[in-house]
């Protein structure tokens, strides 16, 4: 049994288990793309059929992807020591705060 993602529009719309690619794509009636822990997948990614790649969804409108490394990064890098999270209102890191209460 392998895993499956089920492609419509580039876009990955399904996660399956099955026997082979055949019966998924049988099963489906649409593009079926084996995925695996070292190149995994879920449901929103994108695949990319050219370069073979699966990329999940920008977790910001503003972060930009780093197509070397299948990564989304921030437009400003984040800074150094401390604890920050990304302000998407602002477009820039602010420090987590949440960080700082006792537990």
């Amino acid at each position: 049994m392998a895993t499956y993602a089920v492609i419509e529009s580039s876009t990955v719309e399904n996660v399956i288990v099955c026997d082979s690619k055949e019966l998924a794509e049988s099963v489906t009636g649409k593009t079926c793309v084996e995925y695996t822990d070292e190149s995994p997948a879920g449901i929103g990614w994108t695949y990319n059929s050219t370069s073979k790649i699966f990329t999940s969804p920008s977790p910001y409108p503003s972060w930009i992807l780093n197509v070397e490394t299948n990564s989304w990064e921030a437009p400003t890098p984040r800074p150094e020591g401390g604890s920050y999270i990304w302000n998407e209102e602002l477009l820039s890191w602010t420090e987590d705060s949440s960080s700082d209460s006792p537990e």
